[in-house]
């Protein structure tokens, strides 16, 4: 049996989209001469390709994001593979897309199984298969296992209803089998597909990381309870919170710098710092197998110390990208962030001066923002001087408690999924301001920092 597993097409007007690989799905304007400063790796499609391959079954990987492919060349790709089953990994902004691409498939392969995967249709299994007959089935939260299960079951080799956080339609009714599929030792999973791949399309040039980089993980889940934050509440079981152990993390890295000669790395983490000893330990190995490539990582700045700094720093950290959301404390309390921003300005100082370059993330709209938050977070960027910044909307994601909390006050403008892209559009209003007077904020921090 042949299973293809497939990042789609993701295009609106002169954008392209990113949701593989993303915590945060959205569309992004492509560079002067097309190209593209982000692209993430695709880390559960990747992951969950190996993992078949470990079981003796045939699949192949197609990033149509990284290749830059149309939907013509997709269905060119698909008919001439002859697969048995498609994994199709959907968001919300990208949904519609996602769902009209698979249903042009099943109309050219009747019998093909598509499978939905990801953090929309983990939140939405019922309305997924009950509103889209061209999905087949619908696995929920990681879904290395309940892959592995389900195309055993279409060879004929076990029982359905047994396989966990499987959705699937029987005798008219829609059927959500219990349990989870999450990995609880991810040391026990193969080293994602990537040599079938386009390895050095792949970029997060955040800070001017050198090029070629790659994308890697050290652990996965966050057992903090930020309300917004999409993948710890849809993918991961519960704030589940796993890591794989330092040595296997520097075999693979030493791995891909030997072998494909890649500049720097990025730890895409939900968040790389939860584990201080964690930390000191990457550290250690990447020093004691004297590998020397700039890395960067993704990290919460109020559980960063000075010694951790400067073990970061003489292994090779060279930027360090920070989620700070908004600089008022009210709104950090209201949405469970519950960050110390008198430690995170000294922090982020103690990171400049160590010669780390520093990337800073916010979003506008975030329950309680009001004209004076905005002027906190202004003031707090022109303080802390950060060397690149991100200020997004914030997007409430189904399946997020932050989608709940939007949509039982009715602060949710939109309910086109469509519209669900924080790069480009807010669907949410405050007490104190609409859709539209974050829109324009947004424009004013822009032309303000320059970024």
């Amino acid at each position: 049996m042949k299973v293809v597993l497939a990042n789609l097409p993701w295009k609106v007007n002169n954008r392209y989209g990113v949701r593989g690989g993303s915590r945060w799905p959205f569309t992004i304007e492509q560079e002067e001469g097309g190209r593209r400063n982000y692209v993430p790796f695709p880390f559960l499609l990747a992951y969950a390709a190996s993992f078949l391959k470990k079981y003796g079954k045939e699949a192949v990987l197609i990033d149509a994001v990284s290749e830059g492919i149309e939907e013509d060349l997709l269905m060119e790709r698909v008919a001439g593979l002859t697969p048995d089953a498609i994994v199709i990994e959907s968001s919300a902004p990208s949904f519609k897309n996602d769902v009209r691409i698979a249903e042009e498939i099943k109309r050219d392969h009747r019998d093909l199984n598509i499978i939905f995967v990801g953090p929309h249709v983990s939140s939405l299994p019922s309305e997924t298969l009950s509103e889209h007959k061209a999905v087949d089935y619908v696995l929920i939260g990681e879904f290395e296992h309940a892959l592995l299960c389900l195309v055993n079951f279409l060879e004929k080799r076990g029982p359905k209803d047994k396989i966990p956080g499987l959705a699937y339609r029987e005798n008219g009714y829609i059927r959500i089998n219990k349990g989870n599929s999450a990995v609880e030792d991810i040391n026990d999973l193969p080293w994602p597909e990537r040599e079938t791949l386009l390895m050095y399309k792949y970029n997060d040039g955040f800070c001017g990381l050198p090029k070629p980089n790659v994308q890697m993980s050290t652990s996965r889940g966050c057992p903090y309870k930020c309300m917004f934050c999409l993948w710890p509440q849809t993918m991961h079981n519960g704030h589940s919170y796993r890591k794989r152990k330092p040595e296997k993390v520097i075999d693979e890295l030493a791995w891909l710098v030997e072998k494909y000669d890649f500049k720097a790395v990025y730890f895409d983490d939900d968040t790389f710092n939860i584990d201080r000893d964690h930390v000191l330990a990457i550290c250690s190995e990447i020093k004691k197998r004297k590998i020397h490539v700039p890395w960067a990582a993704m990290a919460r700045a109020d559980l960063m110390d000075e010694e951790v700094l400067r073990c970061l720093s003489k292994s090779g950290l060279y930027a360090i990208k920070y989620g700070i959301e908004s600089a008022d404390e009210k709104i950090l309390e209201l949405c469970k962030k519950n960050m110390d921003l008198g430690r995170t300005r000294k922090v982020i100082k103690l990171t400049r001066d160590l010669g780390i370059k520093v990337h800073l993330t916010f979003c506008l709209g975030l329950p309680g923002e009001n004209h004076q938050s905005i002027q906190k977070t202004t003031r707090f960027i022109e303080d802390v001087e950060p060397d690149s910044l991100q200020i997004s909307f914030a997007t409430p994601f189904p399946g997020t408690e932050y989608f709940d909390y939007i949509k039982d006050r009715g602060w949710l403008i939109s309910n086109d999924w469509s519209d669900f892209d924080g790069n480009y559009k807010s669907v949410v209003r405050t007490q104190e301001l609409s859709c539209k007077d974050m829109e324009r904020i947004r424009i004013d921090l822009r032309s303000r920092f320059n970024f």
